[in-house]
């Protein structure tokens, strides 16, 4: 069951997802015209008003240069995007759109289950990367409530694949730096950590920034990416045993 399927057909999933997207502008791009069509029509379904698409979508779309356009030009502030497209990829298309606008918070759904894709995943600093497979069990309602509220979310069973995969030396990183990092890759914001920590928000910011420079990354994602590659912080444990 693919990433599109699971969510037009569960309705609990689906209430909790509409609680977490009021005030977005999403941007639904996948790798079947019916599929996208679908969607949308639930979407519509679902909310009151006359307009062609409900008031949190931008688009619905295909394509790379479909995706690519409604980025640059409609503003949305959430990307959700499958691995296949119907012409492209969409980790090109994330990269792509990162590229342009780095702070777009983008959610990637992996069709297949292998180390090479998840290495090339991560290289698109996409803010959440889920397996579809994993569909129904939870994942996708922690993925996009991480997404909006600024964390990052990486599927526990991507991040155990990927855990250690390039081991080296801590770069000079402080206990506290790790722990704080720890949080971070579990999909914490920055609030959240300073609640988990003891720490002030903006204390919280200074060691992330402290972080980024001694990796030589500029955003949290890459950060937790990295540190996970290095195998010096753990990958998230599971929802589930």
């Amino acid at each position: 069951m693919d990433a599109i399927k699971t969510y037009v057909s569960q309705g609990a999933v689906n209430a909790q997802i509409d609680q977490l997207l009021a005030g977005e502008k999403i941007l639904f791009c996948c790798y079947s015209r019916l599929m996208a069509t679908l969607w949308v029509r639930s979407e519509r379904g679902r909310h009151s008003g006359s307009g062609l698409m409900p008031g949190h979508l931008t688009g619905s779309c295909t394509t790379f240069n479909e995706g690519l356009d409604f980025c640059l030009s409609k503003d949305p502030t959430l990307l959700i995007v499958t691995q296949l497209l119907e012409e492209g990829s969409g980790l090109d298309l994330v990269n792509a759109v990162k590229e342009a606008n780095p702070h777009l918070p983008t959610l990637l759904f992996l069709q297949h289950n292998n180390l090479p894709l998840f290495q090339e995943a991560i290289k698109t600093h996409s803010d959440g990367i889920v397996l579809e497979s994993e569909m129904g069990s939870g994942h996708v309602i922690s993925a996009i409530k991480k997404v909006v509220n600024g964390g990052m979310y990486l599927e526990p069973l991507i991040a155990q694949e990927l855990a250690g995969s390039s081991p080296s030396r801590n770069p000079g990183l402080t206990t506290r730096e790790l722990e704080v990092m720890e949080y971070v890759v579990c999909g914490l914001n920055d609030r959240e950590i300073g609640q988990a920590v003891y720490l002030a928000t903006d204390t919280v910011k200074y060691h992330l920034k402290q972080v980024f420079a001694k990796l030589g990354v500029h955003n949290r994602t890459r950060a937790a990416i990295c540190l996970v590659l290095m195998g010096l912080v753990p990958p998230p444990k599971p929802l589930f045993p």
